[in-house]
């Protein structure tokens, strides 16, 4: 087994570099382009969010395996030669990568649906809810009215009570 120098490995990248005139003023990973709408996801949960996914999935779910080929005539023989002969082993792995694709775009849609008919019936729950409130405190008021005659007529028979009890003695 084969012991590796990492410092041997370092003084010859080290001197690689200082060869080709590279320094540290290049590109670092933070200055390098990326798209931010695929590169990090907000911990909130948002409906459009996961709409535009949706339909991004939908629209682009299909890998299509030959792209077009440019250049000189000899290179793109080339190339289609290279292409035939791989056919064997990628097509496969792109009907699979297609399929698996697909049902992440069609899982994707139903739990769209699914969270916007919850909403929707919770919108319906939430009006039928509200509307029942409002004729339970219309009932509440009524009733307060009621007993509020019923103490006013108890104290008038209390009143009248204590009048001919006041007559008989």
């Amino acid at each position: 087994m084969q012991t590796v120098n990492t410092e041997e490995i370092m003084k010859q990248i080290r001197a690689e570099i200082k060869e080709k005139g590279l320094d540290s003023s290049m590109l670092s990973f933070e200055e390098i382009p990326f798209a931010q709408e695929i590169s990090h996801a907000d911990v909130n949960f948002q409906p459009a969010a996961l709409q535009q996914s949706a339909d991004y999935l939908n629209i682009r779910n299909q890998i299509e395996p030959y792209k077009p080929i440019e250049g000189n005539f000899l290179v793109v023989f080339i190339k289609k030669v290279i292409r035939k002969l791989l056919k064997f082993y990628i097509m496969p792995i792109m009907t699979e990568q297609n399929a698996l694709n697909l049902h992440t775009a069609n899982a994707v849609q139903q739990v769209n649906n699914y969270i916007q008919s919850r909403t929707e019936s919770d919108q319906i729950a939430i009006s039928a809810l509200v509307s029942r409130l409002d004729a339970l405190e219309a009932k509440q008021a009524a009733n307060r009215q009621e007993i509020a005659a019923l103490r006013s007529q108890v104290r008038a028979l209390q009143a009248e009570n204590q009048e001919l009890k006041g007559l008989k003695l």
